[in-house]
């Protein structure tokens, strides 16, 4: 920040508004269940001959023992628009992007028809709940990846609903990697209705989905640690190498809830790579960087580095998060940020349009433009 540049953003007060882009409910399948189409509303709404509690396994068990479900950390519930207002209280948003919780590991549920319709039933039931744009509550239209058309179908569906602004893939498990050409009718769909893509991943579905070799990885501190960065590189390896943002140019994406270091280093990492191998990617007219600059955007949750102001200012500056970085929450989850944690951090190196833009414009350009 220039020297002579006159600081006015002091407080949450001083920011003309905030978006909070990872805002989650922790919807259950009794939420979801009612809304099914047939058959599976009468398979998976009848429990008779479940004494082996089948039926309630609708999404994969990981079998990971996390500091929540331990009683270490709390986490509050959010079903209801009465739950969300008091997360919007402690957040102190203006418009919030939902994002489900459960429904981040619909990309592992084994039956792919199954998890067309339960994403279906989702967005029916978050439209008719919770989606009130009056209140500042937006939300994305839920895909399932293992069906990319009939995800466009859905895309195509929702795309004039008032109140939503985006499409969400369950990114963690997919098989393929988001590069297949099998999900380019689900691209064109949403490039065609102006919605760009959220990309959020689960830790558990490492243990569940991902590819073998992380299929050990077993305990809850080195899979949050390391797994939604994780699985983010590998899908943005495959997209960029198969050159999805080239076929897409006008197809924003978002990268969700993986930490900020990682970012930079991929970037550069792959610009390098890419510079003794454009052989492999033909489809590339640009540094893989570019396209990550004009196509894609990061959220902050979780901030790693915040007793360091300098190294996550820096860490911002490299990857030009002025431009790119949209503030998040990941309210109610055990982990989230406070509003003013990251402010503090940034006054001492963006300027007040920089800052503006992280907390709010940004995403206001991007999803209410």
């Amino acid at each position: 920040m220039s020297s002579t540049a006159k600081q006015t953003v002091r407080s949450l007060d001083d920011l003309e508004i905030i978006v909070d882009t990872d805002f989650h409910l922790t919807e259950r399948q009794s939420d979801i269940l009612p809304y099914l189409e047939s058959p599976f509303d009468e398979m998976l709404n009848s429990q008779s001959g479940d004494d082996y509690g089948y039926l309630g396994r609708v999404y994969p068990a990981h079998g990971m023992v996390y500091s929540v479900t331990m009683g270490k950390a709390d986490s509050e519930t959010v079903r209801t628009v009465d739950d969300i207002k008091k997360g919007k209280d402690l957040i102190e948003w203006d418009k919030a992007i939902i994002t489900p919780t459960q429904n981040l590991y619909l990309g592992a549920v084994h039956h792919d028809d199954l998890a067309a319709a339960l994403a279906t039933a989702y967005n029916n039931w978050l439209l008719d709940e919770i989606i009130d744009p009056d209140e500042g509550l937006y939300g994305a239209a839920l895909v399932a990846p293992q069906k990319p058309t009939k995800a466009a179908e859905e895309v195509e569906r929702r795309a004039d609903e008032d109140g939503i602004v985006a499409v969400m893939i369950p990114s963690g498990s997919v098989d393929p990697l988001l590069g297949d050409e099998s999900y380019y009718p689900l691209y064109d769909a949403c490039e065609r209705a102006g919605l760009p893509i959220k990309m959020h991943n689960a830790a558990g579905t490492m243990m569940t989905r991902f590819p073998q070799t992380w299929q050990q990885m077993n305990r809850a501190l080195p899979v949050h640690a390391t797994s939604h960065n994780m699985m983010h590189q590998t899908n943005l390896a495959d997209m960029l190498t198969r050159g999805v943002p080239e076929r897409f140019p006008d197809l924003d994406f978002v990268i969700q809830e993986s930490g900020l270091g990682w970012y930079p280093y991929f970037m550069r990492r792959f610009d390098h790579d890419y510079m003794g191998a454009k052989w492999d990617a033909p489809m590339l007219d640009k540094m893989p960087s570019e396209y990550l600059k004009d196509q894609f955007y990061l959220t902050s949750q979780p901030v790693e580095g915040a007793d360091d102001p300098q190294y996550l200012n820096q860490i911002i500056r490299l990857f030009e998060g002025e431009n790119s970085l949209m503030f998040s929450s990941d309210y109610p989850h055990f982990d989230f940020d406070n509003t003013d944690e990251l402010l503090k951090i940034l006054r001492s190196e963006f300027t007040n349009e920089e800052i503006q833009n992280i907390y709010g414009k940004t995403a206001e350009r991007l999803y209410f433009d």
